[in-house]
């Protein structure tokens, strides 16, 4: 009986630590540990009725992000991510997309730390149960949303360090759209370079996007938007402004980002021009990611987000140009 309140105890003890802390705190350590920490796992990825399973090699060095993400089973796919760009390999299509990581999504889910103190307006915050993820202890997250205008999550963060071992996105019904799991993961230890490169090179693939990656970011802060977004979900505010080169065609547009602290979603508005790439018309899906698309006064507007189709009309529908 000694023997078994010995083991008991120490949970016990960080079971109470665990909860002693707000989520506000749990989710800033979810945010600097994928800042601040280096580690390499296996994690399955499943939405759909779709299983995949992915090796993630991430790096941290002199404050500097770097990240390894492939496939380990179906058609092998990479992505690599260093502190000011995203190469996106795809050898079974021949082909590769290169963009700036200032215009690229941030990897989930996307806090933002300047607006955790809203969160409360359109999500319920609580602390969930203990539990263990690959074989670590960990305090579940739950976030849950006000309206139906978002998705909920389910966070697991590992009690030592504060990383991300586990998320699943849910919708108001709180069933899963898509989650995340960690099953093998190493914390803290050295990743050399060298495990940062991808398996196929460059030369090899057809590549969209910026073509000359010495010449910088081809992308501007718009200061005078010719357009507007005149309807959002409460609590959503503009994150980013900007104009950049779209990758696949090659041409300028008007990239707006939306906000509400966690969830984002994006506003593309380019000219209609060569039609051998298609553009969205109406609302698709694809996971968890929705987009709604139309074309007015010849450009095309497209939405895209984590979030409910309802969330995509809304904004879509009330993009407008301003009149100069």
């Amino acid at each position: 009986m000694g023997r078994i309140r010995y083991c008991i105890l120490p949970i016990l003890v960080w079971v109470v630590s665990a909860q002693a802390d707000s989520v506000d705190k749990w989710l800033m350590k979810i945010n600097d540990a994928a800042l601040n920490l280096n580690y390499h796992g296996i994690f399955v990825y499943a939405y759909d009725s779709r299983l995949e399973s992915m090796r993630v090699i991430h790096q941290v060095n002199n404050g500097v992000v770097r990240e390894r993400i492939y496939s380990l089973n179906d058609a092998p796919r990479e992505i690599i991510r260093d502190a000011g760009q995203v190469w996106c390999y795809v050898p079974e299509k021949n082909i590769g997309v290169h963009e700036f990581r200032e215009t690229s999504k941030q990897s989930f889910p996307n806090i933002l730390p300047q607006r955790l103190n809203r969160l409360g307006d359109n999500y319920e915050l609580t602390l969930g149960r203990v539990g263990r993820i690959a074989g670590r202890t960990t305090q579940q997250i739950l976030i849950l949303p006000l309206d139906n205008y978002r998705y909920g999550y389910a966070l697991w963060s590992d009690i030592e360090t504060g990383l991300l071992l586990k998320a699943t996105l849910v919708d108001n019904e709180r069933k899963p759209i898509e989650q995340y799991m960690f099953t093998q993961v190493e914390i803290g230890t050295t990743i050399p370079d060298s495990a940062l490169l991808p398996l196929t090179s460059k030369e090899k693939l057809k590549w969209f996007g910026v073509e000359d990656v010495g010449s910088g970011p081809r992308y501007a802060v718009v200061d005078n938007p010719s357009w507007k977004v005149g309807s959002v979900p409460e609590g959503f505010k503009v994150s980013r402004q900007i104009k950049r080169m779209s990758p696949i065609r090659g041409q300028m547009m008007e990239h707006y980002v939306y906000s509400d602290g966690l969830a984002a979603v994006s506003v593309f508005i380019e000219m209609i021009g060569d039609t051998r790439h298609p553009q969205i018309n109406g609302i698709s899906r694809m996971g968890a990611v929705h987009a709604f698309g139309h074309a007015q006064d010849g450009y095309h507007i497209t939405v895209v987000g984590e979030v409910p189709p309802a969330t995509v009309d809304m904004i879509g529908m009330s993009v407008s140009k301003i009149s100069q």
